[in-house]
């Protein structure tokens, strides 16, 4: 990929991008070290990267910039910090172009709050991105346009889990805005990233050399998924499965592939019979209704901006190709008054163009006789004009391909060597007559030519389908016939719920039973109006019933215990047993939120009275030695829908420490992982409240240490981990009388594709381990997050400190108190990074991950998507680290005399 910046042979250079001056620091070590260089800061702005010999190879100066516009297609409410930067490099041109492309890569990524942005403008692949849907076990190579939603998609893939490694993006060439930054954001994260250009694909004899070094390159990642026991998807966009990745007689070959484009079709179905199942997604229902209207509106948009000076109504035009999207941009010209004229070989087009009102014509030729237009546009996706036809063609004519090959024939040498390069707009062609034609972009197709084409929220549906449909071929890859297949995508996208989603995020105006359209997207789907029940009224309860109530919820409270229920609720202080029919009868979803021990007689009961419940489950899902029983309780009531809240899962803070520990720390491997979790429950314990005398203090925060702990590992790896004995760790348990054990610190070593990475997981529910780190930055941007005196001392802790190189991450969770008595408000969440003494980053991120969770966890039950049986494996690894532990119990009672 070409960065948008000056070509590196210039001394000089001025290069943008949203990078403070600690990051900056970071980066040219980090370049010089890689380079055998060394870096000193004689001034605060000011960077000397000298050569062994001591002279200068280069001198880095910068300061504060403000951008004119943004550099994302949705503008930063909270802008980043920029620098502009001032290079003047001495050094040889190897080193020159190296060191600039190097730092140019860091700043042309994404920042942090940049994808944030771009994450919350895809809410529905943020919706189907999650661990349940069903790519364990595969790696991915996915082929199309570098725009940001594809870039959203691919993190989306990654976050559902696909390690990083595992995927392979290939641009197909385009000049689309801001593609450099894809490829750097997708190699900061770890994802490879190359090009494999349409017109090689095109004209495969003039670019063997290209196409070879592609080939070679996608070979070495499908082998080394291969030899790890894992499996590969193709998603592409035209082309991988046309060079015989999928063939009978591939030597080398991939086991299961999504077509996006028509012409990927053709091209695949001139390769030859295939071996693998193929999903249509450029014919589907998906593409067809929701995909074909935003692509052709953007096509319009781009052809009226690169023709700004230009008449349109009255004037001729010729759209050649009258499918789906020649027909819509058909409707679009002629809605802006233009006499718009069709051309298509197809015989049922031109009857549906001709009984629309257009006038229609059966060759180029006839319509270039008959109505000579200034306009001509090609949708086929094949050789639109013949050299005849540019014969006809009247003078400065304009040609607006959407298609690659459309009008491939001016790229052959006869005309190309006649052509002038128009900046920004395309080429004009100097015919043999002397006339002149200008081909508008660079000859492909037009609406990504130097463009965001799409609007991020335009191809959000489109890409969660193909998402959705990529999981469902995961899973179901074996029970495929080879070939293609088209409606059972259709199935795929209409059964996920995708299309409902998509009009309540989008099109759904406010009713009187749910929130204003602006709060939508942030509430729990299908909520407003209908009978919750929350079973059990401590913390956890309460939690859960504000949130319902949020989300607009008719609330119950069920608690035999008595506690102190609501009076705005209704509540009762029996058990689900003792619950009237008219109220029972009435309710659609239960949340049980009461002691872990009572789980399943409480799951049991709402199943006997209602056999299809929906059934929101607190954590740990029950106790060690009753997982067999509650997973054949699920068996036997197939209709009924359980999802267990998994709060740490939906953590933005768990998100940007992964994110920060790419940015500062691009080629290292993690080697560590901390993760401490306390809460002084001592009163509490006193009082006979909040014992777990079977699980001790692995009932309380170990299951959410493992969320957490699963954030940073591989899928492999942390199935080993779960999988591991625990004998085979290093345990160190404080027993007590009252509680088996009230603290326990497991530390592991994985190993991890190569290297080992050493765990420490540690919780107490005793006392406090309070990791201090460093004190907060307290500049005025931020006087109105840190301060001191909100609220009396914390009793609990929540830390994870991940290593990687020669820098420590840290994410402080909620609540968070920090040296000198500074604090955050509740649900706001620290992530530092520290290189020795130094701080390189601090960061203040806004998020309740519960409310995240449990959002989430409604709108998956009240769905008819099919819901996985609930993950037990972490239960699992706790009940057999409590019957180790137990195993291992001294005589406490001695022990306490």
């Amino acid at each position: 990929m070409t960065a948008e910046n000056p070509p590196p042979d210039l001394n000089w250079h001025v290069l943008h991008g949203p990078m403070t001056p600690d990051g900056l620091r970071a980066a040219l070590g980090q370049i010089a070290a890689a380079h055998g260089l060394s870096v000193t800061y004689p001034h605060p702005d000011t960077a000397l990267v000298f050569r062994q010999d001591q002279s200068v190879a280069l001198t880095v100066r910068w300061h504060a910039h403000r951008p004119p516009l943004p550099d994302t297609q949705a503008h930063n409410l909270e802008p980043d910090r920029h620098l502009e930067i001032l290079l003047d490099c001495r050094a040889d041109e190897a080193t020159r172009t190296s060191l600039v492309n190097d730092l140019t890569l860091r700043l042309r990524r994404h920042s942090g709050s940049e994808l944030d942005r771009i994450r919350a403008h895809l809410p529905l692949i943020d919706r189907y991105a999650t661990s349940d849907l069903g790519v364990d076990g595969w790696a991915l190579i996915f082929r199309d346009h570098y725009v940001e939603n594809t870039l959203g998609f691919l993190l989306g893939i990654h976050r559902a889990g696909i390690p990083a490694h595992r995927i392979y993006a290939l641009a197909k060439g385009d000049r689309t805005h801001r593609r450099d930054r894809v490829h750097a954001t997708l190699l900061a994260h770890g994802i490879a990233s190359g090009v494999l250009d349409n017109t090689a694909i095109n004209a495969p004899a003039g670019h063997e050399t290209e196409l070879a070094a592609a080939r070679a390159t996608v070979d070495a990642f499908i082998d080394d998924a291969h030899a790890v026991g894992l499996r590969v998807l193709v998603i592409d966009d035209g082309g991988l499965i046309a060079q015989g990745y999928g063939g009978d007689d591939a030597a080398r070959r991939v086991d299961a592939a999504i077509e996006l484009t028509v012409s990927g079709l053709k091209r695949i179905g001139a390769a030859g019979p295939l071996a693998i199942p193929v999903l249509n997604l450029a014919r589907s229902e998906l593409k067809t209704r929701l995909g074909y209207p935003e692509i052709a509106e953007s096509c319009a948009r781009r052809l009226r901006a690169l023709l700004p000076a230009h008449k349109l109504s009255g004037r001729r035009v010729l759209v050649i190709g009258f499918g789906e999207l020649g027909s819509r941009l058909s409707d679009s010209l002629r809605g802006q008054g233009a006499q718009v004229h069709i051309v298509d070989t197809d015989p049922l087009s031109l009857i549906t163009a001709a009984e629309a009102g257009y006038p229609t014509h059966r060759r180029v030729s006839d319509a270039l006789t008959a109505a000579p237009p200034f306009l001509v546009i090609g949708t086929t996706g094949s050789d639109a004009i013949t050299a005849t036809d540019l014969t006809l063609i009247p003078d400065e004519v304009f040609l607006a391909p959407f298609a690659t090959r459309d009008f491939s024939l001016l790229a052959t040498p006869q005309y190309d060597r006649q052509a002038t390069l128009i900046p920004g707009v395309g080429r004009r062609y100097r015919l043999d007559d002397g006339r002149h034609v200008t081909v508008l972009g660079d000859g492909r197709s037009l609406n990504l030519y130097e463009a965001d084409a799409i609007p991020n929220q335009g191809y959000d549906a489109y890409r969660a389908g193909t998402l959705i449909a990529a999981g469902w071929l995961c899973r179901n890859a074996d029970q495929l016939t080879p070939g293609v297949h088209v409606e059972i995508v259709n199935d795929i996208a209409r059964g996920s719920g995708l299309y409902e989603a998509y009009y309540d995020t989008y099109l759904a105006g406010p009713t009187a039973d749910t929130q204003t359209g602006t709060e939508v997207a942030g509430t729990a789907h299908g909520v407003g109006g209908l009978r919750a029940c929350v079973v059990g009224y401590g913390v956890a309860g309460r939690l859960h019933a504000e949130i319902l109530a949020e989300a607009g919820a008719s609330l119950t409270i069920l608690d035999p215990k008595h506690q102190d229920l609501p009076k705005d609720f209704r509540s009762f202080t029996t058990g689900v047993e003792e619950l009237p029919d008219a109220v029972a009868s009435a309710v659609a979803l239960w949340s049980v939120c009461c002691p872990t021990a009572d789980h399943l007689p409480v799951l049991r009961a709402i199943l006997d009275r209602d056999p299809q419940a929906r059934v929101l489950l607190e954590k740990p899902a029950c106790q060690g030695h009753e997982i067999a029983e509650l997973t054949a309780l699920l068996a036997s009531h197939r209709n009924a829908r359980l999802v267990l809240v998994d709060q740490y899962r939906h953590s933005r803070a768990l998100d940007a420490l992964r994110q920060i520990v790419g940015e500062l720390e691009p080629e290292a491997k993690i080697n560590h992982i901390g993760v401490t979790f306390s809460k002084d429950r001592t009163v509490d314990i006193s009082r006979g409240r909040f014992v777990d005398r079977s699980y001790g203090v692995l009932g309380y925060e170990w299951l959410h240490m493992l969320t957490a702990l699963r954030q940073f590992l591989p899928v492999n790896v942390w199935a080993a981990y779960l999988a591991g004995d625990p004998h085979r760790s290093e345990l160190t348990a404080t027993y007590d009388p009252r509680m088996f054990v009230s603290a326990l610190t497991e530390r592991t070593t994985i190993a991890a594709e190569g290297h080992h990475v050493s765990t420490e997981l540690a919780s107490t529910i005793t006392g406090s381990t309070v990791i201090l780190g460093s004190t907060p930055r307290t500049s005025p941007l931020g006087h109105n997050r840190w301060s001191r005196g909100r609220r009396p001392t914390d009793d609990r802790h929540r830390h994870i400190t991940v290593h990687a190189g020669q820098t420590r991450f840290v994410a402080h969770l909620d609540p968070v108190t920090a040296p000198d008595g500074w604090q955050l408000d509740r649900n706001q969440h620290r992530i530092t990074a520290h290189r020795g003494d130094r701080l390189l980053h601090d960061s203040v991120i806004d998020d309740s991950p519960l409310h995240t969770a449990v959002r989430d966890a409604v709108s998956r039950l009240l769905s008819d998507d099919p819901l996985p049986p609930p993950d037990l494996t972490p239960l699992l690894r706790i009940a057999a680290l409590a019957q180790f532990l137990h195993a291992q119990q001294p005589n406490l009672t001695l022990a306490a005399s």
